[in-house]
């Protein structure tokens, strides 16, 4: 297994892109594949000729190719290895993105790259220096955010989630900066929406390049220098069932303690990024906005100002199962980047 970032070039009747691969967010490139299962992951190429193919085998994932920044092509979930064609482009030289618009914690999206039928493939795009990880939650995930109803299938779900029109990639494409989203929908920092999987969280799989892997290890040069996290909806959103392990008081002080774990282990691995934690009002006890409240204050007062608390606003919630739609999507992303905006990061 090989990580890969960068990716060349082979001659042939069609023509691929290899070496000539810039992938964003958390890809293992693994005997000719790229492969994840986190969702918001963009692979880009930039390319001169009139028609581009996508190669790839995943019967879970919705992806959506950009052509030059603009959205051109939606590719669904199909069983079997497949070439998906963009044909009659303008003459001259374009950049391609393909971006998973979902997650998949359990299942490996194949993703074999691109192949042109003439054209010539032109150097890598350039990573941008400004670098910003998303943690998070099926919010963060951008979850049914296309969706206008409440009530919806699991296929409806899947079919109305679009993580490249979720505040993350808004945020960092605003900001010129290359993104990580490592969300995962129903997942607590201590305790899961309606204390499901007690045995694990969110925390459990967030070190894992892919999620389906509990050795393989992330890539040490992603360096963001600006983290946002949102956690803590789960966890206290649902009413503890009789026969959990915690109650109230031990649930807050297990997420204030794992919560300090994982700032920590960002401080550490990071090497002191700007954290920004998001909190919002929940139904019905608000647990959530004064436990943060309180770790950033202690954080500051210990010495470390570069953790930031940002509370959202109320949020009309209309999508699937009372999540963001896309105009809260919008607004939490302005409010991210006021926030961003005021702290000033060392880009």
């Amino acid at each position: 297994m090989k990580w890969i970032w960068l990716a060349g070039m082979v001659l042939a009747p069609l023509t691929w892109a290899t070496e000539s691969i810039l992938a964003t967010g958390r890809w293992v490139h693994n005997e000719g594949r790229y492969q994840t299962t986190w969702p918001g992951g963009m692979l880009s190429a930039q390319f001169t000729g009139t028609s581009i193919g996508i190669v790839l085998d995943d019967e879970r994932s919705y992806y959506v190719v950009q052509i030059d920044g603009k959205p051109a092509q939606q590719i669904n979930p199909a069983s079997g290895k497949r070439t998906v064609w963009l044909k009659n482009l303008p003459a001259g030289t374009h950049r391609v993105d393909l971006i998973r618009r979902n997650e998949s914690p359990e299942y490996i999206g194949q993703v074999y790259g691109f192949v042109l039928d003439g054209g010539q493939w032109q150097a890598a795009p350039e990573a941008p220096k400004r670098k910003i990880e998303f943690i998070g939650d099926s919010f963060t995930a951008a979850l049914a955010n296309l969706s206008t109803q409440r009530e919806c299938s699991e296929r409806e779900i899947a079919a109305t989630t679009d993580a490249s029109q979720g505040f993350a990639i808004q945020v960092a494409r605003e900001l010129g900066a290359q993104w990580q989203l490592n969300a995962m929908s129903g997942m607590g920092m201590v305790r899961n929406w309606g204390g499901n999987l007690p045995d694990r969280n969110f925390r459990t799989f967030y070190s894992r390049q892919l999620q389906t892997e509990a050795n393989s290890q992330l890539d040490p040069q992603w360096q963001p220098q600006v983290v946002v996290i949102g956690l803590g909806t789960n966890d206290f959103s649902s009413k503890i069932n009789a026969g959990e392990k915690r109650n109230a008081e031990q649930l807050e002080q297990d997420f204030l303690t794992a919560y300090r774990q994982l700032i920590a282990q960002l401080n550490t691995r990071y090497q002191q990024p700007q954290i920004i934690l998001t909190a919002l009002k929940l139904w019905p006890d608000d647990q959530l906005r004064p436990l943060v409240k309180t770790l950033v204050t202690e954080t500051n007062t210990a010495g470390n100002s570069r953790v930031h608390y940002l509370e959202l606003s109320p949020m009309q919630l209309t999508g699937c199962q009372w999540h963001p739609n896309l105009s809260d999507h919008q607004q939490v992303a302005a409010q991210l980047l006021a926030k961003i905006k005021e702290i000033k990061p060392n880009w």
